[in-house]
């Protein structure tokens, strides 16, 4: 009977790893359990930055460019510059518009003062003194309104000279000199990197335990090894797909219950110029469901 042994003690084996097997998984269902319920993670998500973009504020021909494209600029640094010929000629003949409005105002006060002074005396009619201060206060519109339209044209000549608003990498920069620039007209863009965040998009399922203030671990995949910390700032309105240019139409005969996902605003606390940050670039989310700052 001991040729039956090897075959008792293959069903005994089996029975072990069976019951090995539903242990390890309990232990497994156990462990996601109580995961889930201090964790929420997800690897739809995306890198974002405020992007500005940089248009001139006059119509003009540019004649220097001081960038390339991709390059690393600081606020305040000069991108570019348009012809401001024309615009010192404006200059020019307004300031020769004021100068000649102010004498004509000094002179219409000056005439004035006499008028009111004879018409007291009875050698003038009071239509006299009317007509003088009708002629000062005329004299002195003239002389605001060149002043404005003095004022204008020098913020015009300024607007010659285009700056960068904020420290950033520049991007889609295509301008040359010589080319002609349309007043408020995007020409390239400056990704700013004053501020990133990740726009992770969790199930609407799971959006009732995400909060504002919640902190954040965030791996790009750019960088696996270095991971960010970071905050909830903000949960969307509305699912991504609501602000598409074409939303989907539900009221079909065909339709079909999708789960959506809602875009949550992380805020990356920690950026470090050593692992600079490309927006839409991706990355995962883990969210400490437990813990606020």
């Amino acid at each position: 009977m001991n040729y039956l042994n090897p075959i008792i003690q293959s069903k005994n084996f089996k029975k072990y790893v069976v019951i090995a097997f539903f242990v390890a998984s309990g232990f497994a269902w156990l462990g996601i359990k109580i995961y889930s319920n201090y964790y929420l993670s997800t690897d739809n998500a995306y890198v974002n930055a405020n992007v500005v973009q940089i248009a001139p504020r006059i119509t003009g021909q540019v004649i220097n460019v001081f960038i390339t494209n991709n390059q690393y600029v600081h606020q305040g640094d000069t991108l570019f510059e348009i012809d401001p010929q024309p615009f010192q000629l404006a200059v020019n003949s307004a300031k020769a518009e004021l100068d000649l409005a102010q004498a004509e105002l000094e002179n219409a006060a000056i005439t004035e003062e006499r008028v009111i002074n004879l018409a007291k005396r009875k050698y003038l009619p009071p239509q006299e003194k009317d007509n003088s201060i009708a002629h000062f206060k005329i004299a002195l519109a003239k002389v605001e309104d060149a002043k404005a339209n003095f004022e204008q044209i020098k913020l015009s000549l300024a607007y010659t000279k285009i700056f960068a608003p904020t420290n950033g990498l520049l991007a889609n920069v295509s301008l040359r000199t010589g080319d002609i620039v349309l007043a408020n007209q995007p020409l390239f863009a400056l990704i700013s990197d004053q501020e990133f965040w990740v726009d992770a998009n969790f199930k609407e399922t799971e959006l009732e335990k995400i909060k504002v203030g919640q902190t954040a671990t965030i791996t790009v995949d750019m960088y696996p090894n270095h991971p960010f910390q970071g905050i909830v700032e903000s949960i969307s309105g509305g699912a991504g797909t609501a602000f598409s240019l074409l939303p989907p139409q539900n009221a079909t005969g065909n339709w079909v219950k999708v789960t959506q996902r809602i875009p949550v605003r992380i805020r990356i606390l920690n950026p470090n110029s050593h692992f600079p940050l490309r927006i839409a670039t991706t990355a995962s989310v883990i969210i400490n469901l437990h813990s606020k700052t």
